[in-house]
């Protein structure tokens, strides 16, 4: 009988130590598949990682995975650094600034899709706070602080000039390159008002300032942020581009159809307040301003080269740059490795009526490209 029980434990022992190699196996097996997948690095500026909504919940979604690339997010200090990183090949896109100034001096930088649009308002002094600044007629004798490096402001105000009732030379336009120095300026009331980011918005209002309008509402799907990529990095590689911008096509899907999920993936991975990641890009606009999405300050990765086209045109004709590069705009922005991603989707859902919409508006947004 001991015998017996010997030999039974014997061959139980056996099969589960056979059972543990093939798990020991089938555990290898999995990590050498993760690890064979392309591996794309993405730079992020943590603080504000809000505003690349898309890119960080695909990656909270695990979008990344599941198309097939390994995304690691970089922690980075600045814009300038972030550029930098791209241009030396240290990261494969930066999801912050537009580098058109780089691209006109001839650097390798290239453009393969969106991040996010809007984000401006002019916000007035507590002393304003009931002055109505969309009637142009109360601009007279005001003090309006504008940044001399942004052509937003420039953009709008050559719109608002249209408005009947409107003088250019009715009010004084005062100029500071520093954010925080317009923002100080407002809250103390030493100028009327001035246009502020979203960010600064909030801590405009916290003071007793008021926005007084989006700049959205004259000036709709003004560039922001865009993927920024090296072109010989996208030329020698092409797919895993492809790959994350189908990751945010899906994330887009979400932000349209379930924006709670975004907004949740995103509140987790910033640690920040649900209610400021939802005033940032999901509060329902009370102005029409396009078709992207009804939201304030939309996210998506469309390239909206038409946009683009016209940030640079306006760009050249104040001076802000010339263009010297040996190539043209049109040739870095690639809105090809959207137009795959999109057209891959389309493939698997082909009757979803989201990406179809997004399709329709990727053509009539990119239609100078």
């Amino acid at each position: 009988m001991k015998k017996k029980n010997a030999r039974r434990f014997g061959m139980i022992f056996v099969i589960i130590v056979t059972f543990a190699a093939i798990s020991v196996l089938g555990s290898c097996k999995k990590k050498e598949v993760a690890g064979a997948l392309p591996v794309i690095k993405i730079g992020l500026i943590v603080e504000d990682a809000v505003r690349p909504a898309l890119v960080v919940a695909a990656e909270k979604l695990g979008y990344y995975e599941e198309e097939g690339v390994d995304v690691q997010l970089i922690s980075i200090d600045t814009v300038n650094s972030g550029l930098a990183a791209v241009a030396t090949r240290k990261l494969d896109i930066f999801p912050f600034s537009t580098p058109i100034s780089f691209l006109a001096k001839g650097s390798d930088h290239v453009v393969i899709g969106g991040v996010a649009v809007e984000g401006s308002s002019l916000v007035v002094s507590p002393q304003n706070k009931d002055v109505d600044f969309r009637d142009p007629a109360q601009w007279k004798g005001k003090k309006i602080v504008g940044n001399p490096n942004s052509v937003n402001t420039y953009q709008f105000l050559r719109i608002f000039e249209k408005e009947p009732g409107f003088d250019i030379n009715s009010f004084e336009f005062v100029q500071f390159d520093n954010a925080s120095l317009t923002l100080e300026s407002i809250k103390k009331g030493t100028v009327d008002g001035g246009f502020l980011t979203t960010e600064r918005v909030w801590m405009a209002e916290d003071a007793g300032c008021k926005e007084a309008f989006d700049l959205a509402e004259y000036l709709p799907y003004y560039i922001c942020c865009r993927l920024t990529a090296n072109i010989n990095g996208v030329k020698e590689n092409r797919d895993p581009y492809v790959a994350v911008l189908r990751a945010l096509l899906r994330a887009e899907h979400d932000y349209k159809e379930e924006t709670d999920k975004i907004v949740d993936a995103v509140t987790e991975y910033t640690q920040q307040k649900r209610e400021n990641v939802v005033r940032y890009f999901a509060t329902e606009k009370d102005f029409s301003s396009g078709q992207l999405v009804n939201f304030k300050n939309p996210v998506s990765p469309d390239p909206l080269f038409n946009k683009f086209e016209a940030l640079n045109e306006t760009n050249l004709a104040v001076g802000n740059y010339e263009w010297t590069a040996p190539f043209t705009l049109r040739d870095r922005v690639d809105i090809t490795i959207y137009q795959d991603a999109i057209a891959e989707l389309l493939k698997r859902f082909p009757d979803d009526r989201t990406y179809q919409k997004a399709y329709e508006l990727f053509k009539e947004n990119n239609s100078a490209y």
